[in-house]
């Protein structure tokens, strides 16, 4: 089934823990500590694939997990790392935070990968802390959480060719005719309710034929860039397309009418759009009414500054020269590419600026320390161990986070919340 836009849950691995092991063999007297370090956790990774057309292997099964990183052990043992969670999706997939909308990247050509949710770092043994005042630490770091959240992937199709037209145009008789694509096609508006794809072969100059992909794009009706008609969902898969061929219904009642209402609806959506190779076609000329009117209807849209040809899908009128023409429009806009260089996926890189800082903040039930250097402390600190709870102590107190939630009220029994954790304030806090 094709499916341009799904949402997915994604949760990368968490990290494994460190080991707090301490050397004990035989006739090595305090052998000190030995622990290793946890492994990393796998992350979720999207990964473009040629030939995948649709997102529907995940409408059904929108919950992907990568695997944890194993714990460390006795020896100086490194934790094994957790399995990275590989998903293969349509190359010009766009991703996107649920429900913010905030754009992570996307992933254009055949081999593009992006991660989307990062697996934890693993915890450090007991290893690392030895200090020449303190020979044998028990205290040992617990693996970061991973990443994970919903995500929205949506897809925007990348083919070189986008028909684009009013409703019973005949897109989808015109792809079927140019292709091998065996579209759904009736002699009813919206036959058509998501892109068929095909590939055309086309002569190419002195290089002799080329292959492009050329999309029929569902059809466009007046109010298309406001959402109307599913209009959104339509005109995003005409964005990616490098040369349009705008279909005009040689045998509706106003065919220039409704060229000019598609023309707006492109332009209102995005004005660039219009800066791209056009050719224009006016379809179903193997009919009598079509037949009388092109005349008239050729000279209206040469006034627009449009040099239209007449196809028949049926009888083959015109789709020589439709190939001539969608040739050279191909061959313009390698030109045009040629001078602006190609154009690189995006991936989104934020300024975070609590980073280090922290702050306190009040909730309904407690207090909420805030900042992303104390919640990962604080998710790597084992609580059950005193040496590290002792240590996590007094790096409050060192960045003055202690004092602060005293001066916030926290007294014996609040609860204080530092990212997952939850923590009842006390003596011992």
């Amino acid at each position: 089934m094709f499916a341009d836009r799904v949402r997915i849950h994604v949760t990368a691995g968490s990290g494994g823990d460190g080991s707090p092991s301490m050397r004990r063999e035989a006739h090595v007297p305090r052998g000190g500590p030995d622990g290793g370090d946890g492994g990393r956790g796998g992350s979720v990774i999207l990964t473009a694939e040629a030939g995948l057309t649709s997102l529907g292997a995940y409408r059904h099964s929108p919950h992907v997990k990568a695997t944890s990183g194993g714990r460390g052990a006795r020896r100086r043992a490194h934790g094994r790392d957790g399995t990275d969670a590989v998903l293969g999706v349509p190359p010009g997939t766009v991703v996107r935070r649920d429900p913010d909308g905030e754009v992570l990247g996307e992933v254009l050509a055949a081999g593009d990968r992006l991660v989307v949710a990062r697996g934890g770092r693993g915890g450090r043994g007991n290893v690392h802390f030895v200090t020449s005042t303190h020979q044998a630490p028990r205290h040992y770091e617990r693996g970061d959480p991973g990443e994970e959240g919903w995500l929205e992937l949506e897809l925007k199709l990348i083919a070189e060719i986008g028909l684009v037209g009013a409703p019973n145009a005949g897109k989808s008789t015109l792809l079927a005719a140019l292709t091998a694509a065996r579209p759904e096609v009736g002699p009813y508006p919206f036959t058509t309710t998501s892109p068929n794809l095909g590939v055309i072969s086309v002569e190419s100059g002195p290089d002799g034929e080329r292959s492009a992909v050329i999309a029929d794009v569902p059809g466009l009706i007046e109010g298309a860039h406001r959402g109307h008609g599913l209009g959104h969902e339509f005109l995003r898969h005409v964005e990616r397309c490098r040369v349009l061929l705008g279909v005009v219904n040689g045998a509706a009642d106003d065919p220039v009418g409704e060229w000019h209402a598609v023309i707006a609806e492109l332009r209102l959506h995005d004005p660039t759009l219009l800066e791209r190779p056009l050719r224009l076609v006016v379809t179903k000329h193997d009919l009598p009414e079509a037949r009388a009117r092109w005349r008239s209807v050729r000279a209206a849209l040469r006034k627009d500054g449009f040099d239209p040809i007449a196809v028949s899908a049926h009888d083959g009128t015109g789709l020589d020269a439709l190939r001539a023409a969608l040739a050279d429009a191909l061959l313009e806009a390698d030109r045009r590419q040629a001078e602006i260089g190609p154009e690189p996926a995006r991936r989104v890189h934020r300024f975070d600026p609590a980073a280090d800082g922290w702050e306190v903040v009040a909730e309904a039930d407690g207090l909420r320390v805030r900042g992303a250097a104390i919640e990962r402390t604080a998710a790597r600190t084992d609580f059950a161990n005193e040496e590290s709870r002792e240590r996590f102590q007094r790096r409050l107190e060192r960045l003055g986070i202690d004092a602060e939630l005293r001066r916030r009220g926290a007294r014996s029994g609040t609860m204080v919340r530092i990212g997952r954790l939850e923590l009842e304030w006390g003596d011992e806090a």
